[in-house]
């Protein structure tokens, strides 16, 4: 029996695993950046409980193991798998707690340097081995995947400069406190974003568009917010698909959001299958492949 805990920036979520069944499930908001004066440990025994004598092993993955969380395990280059997160963990022992390993993240490095830690946790426990895997998010990522394993990553993030367009900027002045979707801007914005005769420039020149859309009055501004994101993700999606070769697309999550890429992919000509993540499946691949002998040891004892 063992641990696996998905510990982000914004959440904390255990679950209690025998083999192939997930006996139990703990949540909460309690991500690492609400942590206080980096008290990890006390954190982690409260979330678990009663858990920490009924299991083996702890397995930690996500933000928990950046250079801000915890303890900060390495990064795998690509192409990386399941079997290479144990033989590169970071094993720390605490008195009290079953030993705790740090998996990895995972890395590209050229041409230009890019990562994850934790998504691949979900990635890995997908049924789908091949293809274009697209992770939506303010840091979306798009993950090209062979055989199971990861070889590549590539990082937009578009969804943190829609945010800061909405919050802070000549455009956001225009759009009303109420928000009631609008899926029609939203698709007039991804067509934008997609039309190549629209403007000289791609994104940067037609962000303006918003703007001045609602001053020749062709535009609401209740349309605002929805056509802005629009221009985002479409923005995103011809920048990844256009230097891509032909391949299965899919969109992992059932957010709204998620779906908004499908529809997005859509009136690109591309069909994306949505998929529902499956963590505890994940976690499954890397505990049947771990290697204790391999990892590395951070040791801490506490006196009794």
């Amino acid at each position: 029996m063992y641990i696996a805990i998905e510990w982000t920036s914004a959440a904390f979520r255990a679950l209690l695993m025998d083999d192939d069944k997930v006996l139990e499930e703990r949540r909460s908001d309690r991500g690492t950046v609400s942590v206080p004066d980096r008290a990890f440990e006390a954190i982690l025994r409260e979330e678990l409980g009663d858990w920490a004598g009924k299991a083996e092993r702890i397995l930690l993955s996500g933000m928990i193991t950046s250079r801000n969380g915890w303890i900060e395990s390495p990064f795998v280059p690509t192409p990386a798998g399941p079997s290479d997160l144990p033989e590169n963990a970071v094993r720390h022992n605490i008195a009290g707690l079953p030993p705790l390993l740090f998996l990895p993240g995972i890395a590209q490095t050229q041409p230009l340097p890019d990562v994850m830690r934790g998504e691949e946790m979900s990635l890995f426990g997908l049924a789908e081995a091949d293809g274009l895997f697209v992770l939506p998010g303010p840091h979306a990522k798009w993950v090209r995947m062979k055989d199971g394993r990861i070889t590549g990553i590539t990082t937009y993030m578009s969804g943190e400069i829609l945010n800061l367009l909405k919050r802070d900027s000549l455009v956001s002045r225009l759009i009303p406190l109420a928000y009631e979707e609008q899926p029609q801007a939203f698709r007039r914005g991804v067509l934008t974003a997609y039309n190549e005769g629209a403007l000289p420039g791609r994104i940067l020149a037609r962000i303006f568009s918003a703007r001045s859309l609602v001053l020749f009055g062709l535009l609401k501004a209740s349309e605002i917010s929805d056509y802005l994101s629009g221009l985002m993700i479409g923005a995103e999606i011809f920048e990844a698909l256009h230097a891509q070769e032909e391949q299965r697309i899919y969109i992992t999550g059932h957010s709204p959001l998620a779906h908004r890429y499908a529809t997005a992919l859509g009136l690109f000509g591309k069909q994306g299958r949505v998929l529902m993540p499956d963590l505890a499946a994940g976690f499954r691949k890397v505990a049947a492949s771990r290697s204790d002998s391999s990892t590395s040891s951070v040791t801490k004892r506490i006196a009794d």
